[in-house]
């Protein structure tokens, strides 16, 4: 009876394979909740950019009216955003020289920073040759294009729920800023405040707005293909390089730059940049930690801003349309998020 006592006593009141499933599972847990925050990190840091881009395409539309050349501006904004990320690279102690061990990754930097380059080039051209309205909107069919492209290239899900979602938060952003191309009478008032808009204007524009959306969204979709293994700096310092080296050639090649003429467009120029670099970096560290569809969705708020900015600081009171497409907008993006949300949950 003793012997029996003792080897009893001798016994763990768990068994090892039990222990070990339950300690498998609470690191389960825990990775999971982790993720659950970095992906809702990840919205919030995403929906911030939208909020500094789009003070930033304000500030580039009045540059473009002031009679600074598109690329200038894109020389202006890059310089800035490669020098600011040096900085930070230092402030980091990170080597933009070897941003990660991680194989494959580096392609994907000098791609990011390439075909985003275009992109951003794309745009910025959009806003000083067409209405900010139409431009906008026009790039904004990009998270339509990123989550097609994070199917391919991240293997993410692309089903019925998220490619009506991404119908509808794309009519929303018609029904928000109304692109001539769209609602015909609007052109022929276009040209009627602005001379300078000739008809061949508007459709270059057009087609650099779309070709932009198509560039960002294949750069998004390159931010979350390199990963969490390099950081969001890096991104920041590769773009701008990229970006300055190829906008000081072509401005130089192609159009007719001009010094600023007075301290007042110094200033601008200067909160343009420093805009553009903030929306960037806060834009790539979001990116890495929310899925890329979802994620390029969450930017749609810029369009709910600048629809908000018209009305406190231009005086532009919206019609029944305007206030139609805002909600659409906002409650597909909250669909898709929630969707995402407890689909990968």
């Amino acid at each position: 009876m003793s012997a029996t006592s003792d080897i009893q006593e001798q016994r763990p009141l768990l068994d090892e394979n039990a222990l070990g499933l339950s300690t498998s599972y609470i690191d389960v847990e825990e990775t999971s909740h982790k993720r659950r925050r970095d992906e809702l990190k990840g919205y919030i840091l995403i929906g911030f950019s939208a909020f500094v881009f789009s003070i930033s395409s304000v500030l580039i539309k009045y540059l473009g009216m002031a009679g600074f050349p598109s690329l200038e501006i894109v020389f202006a904004c890059s310089s800035m955003q490669f020098t600011l990320g040096l900085l930070s690279c230092i402030l980091y102690r990170i080597n933009p020289l070897k941003p990660t061990r991680k194989p494959g990754v580096y392609k994907w930097l000098i791609m990011r920073g390439t075909i985003g380059s275009l992109g951003n080039a794309c745009f910025y051209y959009a806003i000083t040759a067409m209405p900010l309205a139409d431009a906008t909107v026009l790039f904004f069919t990009g998270p339509a294009f990123s989550a097609i492209f994070a199917k391919f290239m991240l293997s993410e899900p692309y089903g019925v729920f998220e490619f009506v979602a991404s119908a509808l938060c794309l009519s929303g952003t018609v029904l928000v800023l109304k692109p001539s191309a769209v609602f015909s009478d609007s052109i022929d008032n276009v040209l009627d405040q602005d001379p300078e808009l000739s008809p061949s204007n508007p459709t270059r524009g057009a087609t650099a707005a779309m070709l932009g959306a198509v560039c960002s969204a294949f750069a998004y979709c390159a931010v979350r293909k390199a990963g969490t293994a390099v950081h969001s700096m890096m991104h920041v310092v590769y773009f701008g390089f990229v970006s300055t080296v190829g906008s000081f050639v072509l401005m130089l090649c192609t159009q007719d730059p001009r010094m600023p003429a007075s301290d007042y467009e110094w200033v601008i120029i200067v909160l343009t940049g420093m805009a553009a670099f903030t929306g960037l970096a806060v834009l790539n560290r979001g990116l890495q930690l929310a899925p890329a569809g979802t994620g390029t969705l969450m930017r749609n708020l810029d369009i709910v801003f600048v629809f908000v900015f018209g009305i406190t600081l231009f005086d532009e009171i919206p019609d029944w349309t305007g206030i139609a497409g805002a909600c659409v907008i906002t409650g597909c993006t909250v669909a898709m998020g929630v969707h995402k949300w407890f689909a990968r949950n």
